[in-house]
């Protein structure tokens, strides 16, 4: 876990700091004879990751984090002039800090130059064409009312041809849909609660009008606008979020091995307690 998690720090952070990094050596506060540099103040904020970068970009958010870094400084003052950092406690934890830093510095190391190519996404796309689909879709209308009376009068005026659309607007609850003629946009499997899905995709053609659905939400008609079938996602589509996912695969791969090659390399030792039965 600790190792994704770095992982996606390195992949997404050090592109977002250094559009704020300019000027790393600009002095943006003094507290007594020491300087308050930009470079302290985005190391201050990287371990809170984008969000972070983001509020460090607008000005009230420079101020406030600014302010935060002036009063770590000042903490850490008082602190040395009490003599805390040379408790057994201080020490502990300034040893597991420095571990922490060297080895994210050796994962930084063990990464370094790492990259996948177009033609590495390219095939990956190329051998996996189940991966990359947009699923059967179903575009539809439907009619959401509450009680039976007001049920009948809708199947009334249906059968008797006035436009759904029209009766819609009229006659739904839905408040997301009726002022648009009961559009539900397109959708596929999975997004709609199990009967008024299963019931849209059994309409077969367009023009279709399914018997009343019942669901917690009330009683439904629905009217099928288009059925769009599954289809290949085009490999310009998927061609960012691909080179980013084999990236983060290929990161994890070479750190895993990395590690498995400095287990053998130093000698390790588990102590584990068997659960008690």
């Amino acid at each position: 876990m600790l190792r994704k998690i770095f992982t996606a720090f390195i992949l997404t952070l050090a592109l977002s700091i250094s559009a704020y990094a300019a000027e790393p050596s600009k002095v943006l506060a003094r507290v007594g004879s020491e300087d308050i540099t930009e470079a302290e103040v985005l190391e201050f904020i990287q371990p809170f990751g984008q969000q972070a970068v983001m509020l460090y970009g607008t000005e009230q958010g420079r101020k406030m984090i600014i302010d935060d870094v002036i009063s770590m400084r000042l903490y850490a003052l008082d602190a040395e002039a009490q003599k805390l950092d040379q408790t057994p406690e201080f020490q502990a934890q300034l040893q597991g800090a420095r571990r922490a830093m060297l080895a994210q510095a050796s994962m930084r190391e063990a990464i370094k130059g790492l990259t996948v190519s177009d033609d590495e996404a390219r095939k990956f796309y190329d051998e996996n064409p189940g991966m990359f689909k947009n699923p059967e879709r179903v575009h539809a209308r439907h009619i959401l009312v509450s009680g039976d009376e007001t049920l009948a009068k809708v199947q009334a005026e249906l059968k008797a041809g006035k436009s759904f659309d029209v009766v819609a607007k009229e006659y739904s609850i839905d408040p997301g849909s009726a002022a648009n003629g009961g559009d539900l946009g397109e959708f596929p499997r999975g997004m709609m609660v199990p009967e008024f899905e299963k019931a849209a995709f059994e309409l077969k053609n367009p023009g279709d009008v399914s018997e009343p659905v019942k669901t917690q939400f009330g009683w439904h008609i629905i009217k099928l606008e288009e059925r769009i079938p599954e289809s290949p996602m085009p490999f310009e589509q998927v061609k960012s979020r691909l080179l980013q996912e084999l990236q983060e695969q290929k990161t994890q791969t070479v750190l895993q091995e990395k590690a498995k090659a400095l287990e053998e390399k130093y000698k390790v030792e588990r102590f584990e307690d068997k659960p008690e039965k």
